[in-house]
């Protein structure tokens, strides 16, 4: 690591003058979880929600160096808890993270809040002053990958009721109910989620799942480099809230040849089927979470029978009113908070965890 004096500009902070060490992007030290493209010699670029880095530092201050299209938020952790936010600005801009830290060994970890749709963060580089780098925090024993659209993402999560649209200030995915349920189980977790997404027949999340970054052209994830031991498929509310029902027999073939898929990827894995909690039986003339569910059995039935390990489904209710609303009727935080529970409970007694 080597040390120089430099002066960062800040524009929504005003002029901040930073003496101190800088820390590559591709250091060692520098820990990196969810799909990251190293392919840029600059520095890691990522899209997905819940993409992290983590430095471990002895105290003072920490700053990073990101570029940005402007529209993506980072909650910042420091050990364990969560202590700042940073909105981005676009182009490539230095942002404080912490600042006096005491001695002592300090957990920083910087947690994507934000979805693909967002657009792409770059990591360009750490700067520490009056403290010193450690060796990273080891991955966590456990690891829970999700899959699904923005009750996954934590869509609107923060907003203060449901006549709000979408802000990208109010996508909280650290509140995510797969968040906070890798969290208690003290899981590592990878979200692959966005907005709108389906299974099937078209606008299909699927169609994403095999890439670094969900962009036209992006090169494809190595699977081998990081293996879940939980993948949770929660896919299906956008399927069913047009004005008709999917086919049946297309719809769940669809969603058996992804977890065939899933299966074929991770044969370790154990898969869940989920039920998000936005659809109801309105209107009645499609009772939407009835059909749903009968399709789900099948599903499960199926793919069961073709023999391996169990697929089990987990049904995450409807929420309620009293609860609260997020934006456009999605999730509130404590909704998420409900979920997450369930989850945990269920991978408790599943998997002993």
């Amino acid at each position: 690591m080597k040390t120089f004096p430099f002066i960062v500009l800040l524009i929504a902070c005003g002029l901040t003058v930073v003496r101190g060490a800088e820390l590559s992007p591709d250091d060692s030290r520098v820990r990196y979880l969810g799909r990251f493209d190293r392919t840029d010699a600059a520095g890691p670029r990522c899209a997905w929600t819940a993409s992290s880095v983590t430095v471990a530092i002895s105290g003072g201050s920490l700053s990073v160096k990101l570029k940005d299209g402007g529209k993506n938020v980072w909650q910042v952790i420091v050990n364990g808890q969560p202590a700042g936010v940073l909105a981005l600005q676009a182009g490539e801009q230095t942002y404080p993270v912490v600042t006096g830290l005491p001695a002592g060994r300090h957990v920083v970890e910087l947690f994507k809040r934000t979805e693909a749709q967002q657009g792409v963060t770059q990591v360009l580089g750490f700067q520490l002053e009056g403290g010193e780098v450690r060796a990273p925090e080891p991955a966590r024993k456990r690891r829970i990958e999700v899959i699904g659209d923005s009750i996954s993402c934590g869509y609107g999560n923060e907003a203060p009721g449901k006549e709000h649209n979408f802000s990208a200030a109010t996508e909280n995915g650290w509140l995510a109910y797969g968040a906070v349920a890798a969290r208690a189980v003290n899981a590592d977790y990878v979200c692959v989620a966005w907005s709108g997404k389906k299974l099937w027949p078209n606008n299909s999340i699927i169609d994403y799942y095999d890439r670094v970054l969900p962009e036209p052209g992006a090169k494809k994830w190595d699977f081998a480099t990081w293996a879940p031991d939980v993948v949770i498929i929660n896919l299906g509310t956008n399927d069913f809230r047009g004005k008709t029902n999917p086919d049946e027999a297309g719809w769940v073939a669809a969603y058996v040849e992804f977890i065939k898929r899933i299966r074929a990827t991770y044969p370790k894995a154990s898969i869940y089927c989920a039920l998000g909690t936005m659809l109801s039986n309105w209107p009645e003339d499609r009772r939407p979470r009835a059909t749903i569910l009968g399709y789900f059995q099948k599903v499960i039935d199926q793919t069961n029978a073709a023999g391996g390990p169990p697929v089990r489904f987990i049904d995450f209710g409807v929420q309620k009113a009293e609860h609260g609303y997020g934006a456009n009727w999605h999730p509130s935080v404590k909704t998420h908070e409900l979920m997450a529970t369930k989850l945990t409970g269920v991978l408790k007694t599943d998997l002993g965890w």
